[in-house]
């Protein structure tokens, strides 16, 4: 579970910090190091191992990989808290959601 946090917040904030460049450089820059901070954390902390990009097994398709399997994460965490909210109050008052 803990790797799987690192890489909701982590790799977004790696992309953003992309787009940020252009922007930005100071913002970028920070949420680029903030980013990879939590990757090494998950990997180091929870995986016990590199993050993929620092492998040879790596290839250009690499980030966008991450980000879809990211991508597909945060659906199904936002899935899952709407079933716990739903279940926590019977249904009642949730259509909106």
């Amino acid at each position: 579970m803990g790797c799987k946090v690192t890489h909701l917040f982590g790799v977004p904030m790696i992309a953003l910090s992309l787009v940020m460049l252009l922007f930005d450089r100071k913002k970028a820059v920070m949420l680029f190091s903030l980013g990879w901070l939590l990757q090494f954390l998950g990997h180091y902390l929870f995986e016990h191992n590199k993050p993929i990009l620092l492998t040879r097994g790596r290839s250009p398709y690499t980030l966008l990989s991450a980000l879809v399997f990211v991508g597909e994460e945060w659906v199904d965490t936002v899935k899952s808290i709407r079933s716990d909210i739903a279940e926590s109050n019977n249904g009642h008052g949730l259509h909106h959601l």
